[in-house]
């Protein structure tokens, strides 16, 4: 029994020391929080160590690799609002792809125009990409086309009433002495018999149908007569053109909007206050600028 006592007082001293031990660790981590400390250095030291990887590393690096070069690229770039046309200060240019066959373009008046005194690189990605549409905008105006049926009309009438006036015969004088044609001579100085006359003949060429009207005109004053006609046409065409430019340097709420049918492109110009203008775009210009 004293033997078996014994043996027990030498087991507990034997389990006081690594209990002590213990209890000295726990109350120094309670005052002084060592091991964390020593843990957070320890990680800290060997991050600083290992080289970054993984793919969503990756994504992340490189995304915002993209993010500083581009803001560095801009901010570089020579574009400046000085140096951008004053349509793009003022305006807002917008494109809007609606599927893979039509595509709108829009024009949005800014409600404070940008200034040229030291821009953000925000303002300047805003700036790039309003170039960017204005240019696209106006390269596809210029290429339009204009159907000519109500053109033409519009020509025909014009016609019609010069002729009334007697202003036409001057037009064929003018365009037959370009010609060097005799002719040039009936329309000078004409008299009333001789007005009437030729109002009587050329009248028929100025209707709806002036190729298959019948006139006693002669050829070469039913070309001259035409050409008189399509130049009157083609001035038409002109002036809508410039005014839709006009419009898209400086009208609030002008779209354009283009729809792919067959092997061409549809599009209608909308200009607040004006009826929509239809035009016709090639397949190649459209494909170039917006991708369609």
């Amino acid at each position: 029994m004293v033997y078996f006592l014994h043996g027990l007082g030498r087991l507990a001293s034997c389990a006081l020391v690594p209990l002590g031990a213990i209890g000295l660790l726990f109350f120094a981590e309670q005052q002084t929080q060592y091991a964390a400390n020593y843990i957070g250095q320890y990680l800290m030291q060997q991050n600083s160590k290992r080289q970054p990887g993984g793919a969503l590393w990756q994504g992340i690096l490189a995304s915002r690799q993209t993010r500083l070069a581009l803001a560095d690229s801009l901010a570089d770039a020579p574009l400046a609002p000085i140096q951008a046309p004053l349509p793009v200060l003022q305006n807002h240019y917008q494109l809007q792809y609606h599927g893979s066959h039509a595509a709108f373009l829009a024009v949005v008046r800014r409600d404070t125009a940008i200034q040229p005194d030291q821009p953000s690189p925000e303002t300047l990605r805003e700036l790039a990409y309003s170039l960017q549409i204005y240019e696209q905008g106006r390269y596809l105006l210029t290429q339009a086309i204009v159907p000519g049926e109500e053109l033409q009309l519009h020509a025909l009438v014009s016609a019609q009433i010069a002729l009334e006036d007697g202003s036409l015969f001057h037009q064929l004088h003018q365009w037959l002495l370009a010609k060097d044609e005799p002719e040039a001579w009936t329309f000078l100085k004409m008299k009333e018999e001789d007005m009437a006359y030729w109002r009587e003949h050329l009248a028929p060429l100025l209707g709806p149908d002036p190729e298959l009207a019948q006139s006693d005109a002669g050829p070469i004053v039913s070309a001259a007569l035409a050409q008189i006609v399509q130049a009157r046409t083609d001035s038409l065409r002109q002036g809508q053109i410039e005014h839709l430019l006009a419009a898209w340097d400086d009208t609030d709420g002008f779209e354009l909007r283009l729809t792919r049918t067959g092997d061409q492109f549809a599009a209608y110009a909308l200009v607040p206050g004006y009826e929509a203008t239809a035009l016709v775009l090639p397949t190649q210009p459209v494909q170039q600028r917006l991708g369609l």
